[in-house]
């Protein structure tokens, strides 16, 4: 039956990521060509989208039923972009009949390659930043009838907070990345939302503490808690991964890869917060949550782009099992 299908709704960005392999970057007033003509391809990206499309392709499929559903609730802009990025959340089974139309330009990250592996990103917020005044009824509706909702800090924080509130209204699970633009955590905001998750430096950053060790981790985290969130999930990295709540903390290392193998780290972030969600709306304890979601991005890892590198349900568990 239709009814044993959860929804996880992704309220976030959508960017198209216009990617520029260049030797260094230009002087002002310079104008300098790339070295090479097979770049400036335009990669679908956004922390929202990637989310989206990392849950779906996490999640179940029995005998072609759904066990967990990808929504992608995001503002689409007017430009040339729009039809790509569509196709591609479609083909990658995200759900966007709840995504919104602007009139401005999609939200776009420009980003410049260096031969180092160094990159300088200009990100024009665009479509990303024209959400209304209040939520659509339409996505009310889906928050309340959601099993979890994610949320980034590439969209505006007032819309966050409209989506966070009306989640726990309801009594919905809220987990949000404090990965995005650098924002003020309000207490507002953390004692709405059910797990935050942030990389060591966002950690330090939401709570002036110093992370460079567990140890130091697991006291900043505990922080946020008494400002109202039940969990903190933090990526370390190499380092694997935290999940601290008030009284216990689980740990999970990184999973061994050949560093050779290691081809992008784009979207690794947002693939294991999309597959952690999964996992958790499938009742898997939180050992295993952090197996998966620990799995999941150590094979979107070893594949170029943010959402083409988000690993098949069937790959992740073949990682699992070997």
């Amino acid at each position: 039956s239709t009814s044993a299908v959860k929804d996880i709704l992704v309220i976030g960005s959508l960017n198209a990521d216009i990617i520029i392999e260049t030797t260094r970057l230009p002087k002002r007033g310079e104008t300098i060509a790339t070295p090479n003509d097979r770049t400036g391809y335009m990669l679908p990206g956004g922390k929202g989208a990637n989310q989206a499309t990392a849950v779906a392709k996490a999640s179940l499929s029995e005998e072609k039923k759904i066990l967990t559903r990808a929504r992608l609730a995001t503002v689409f802009g007017n430009d040339g972009h729009v039809e790509k990025l569509q196709d591609t959340l479609k083909s990658n089974n995200v759900d966007i009949s709840l995504c919104l139309q602007s009139n401005v330009p999609s939200g776009q990250a420009f980003i410049f390659l260096e031969p180092g592996g160094e990159n300088s990103i200009i990100i024009v917020g665009g479509s990303n930043n024209s959400w209304p005044e209040t939520l659509p009824k339409k996505i009310q509706d889906a928050i309340k009838s959601a099993a979890c909702v994610l949320l980034q800090q590439e969209i505006p924080e007032r819309v966050n907070l409209a989506v966070a509130k009306c989640a726990q209204a309801f009594g919905v699970e809220v987990m949000m990345d404090l990965g995005g633009e650098e924002r003020k955590m309000s207490k507002e905001i953390l004692s709405c939302v059910t797990i935050v998750s942030p990389n060591e430096t966002e950690l330090a950053r939401a709570t002036g503490l110093p992370t460079d060790t567990k140890e130091k981790c697991v006291k900043a985290a505990r922080k946020l808690i008494e400002k109202g969130c039940k969990q903190i999930l933090v990526t370390l990295g190499e380092h694997g991964v935290l999940l601290v709540s008030d009284n216990e903390v689980i740990t999970h290392p990184c999973w061994e890869i050949d560093p050779n193998q290691i081809i992008d780290t784009t979207g690794a972030g947002d693939c294991f917060r999309g597959a952690f969600a999964v996992a958790r709306v499938e009742g898997k304890n939180p050992l295993e949550c952090l197996r998966f979601a620990s799995a999941a991005s150590a094979l979107c890892i070893q594949v170029k782009g943010a959402q083409p590198s988000m690993p098949s349900r069937e790959a992740i568990e073949k990682l699992i099992s070997s």
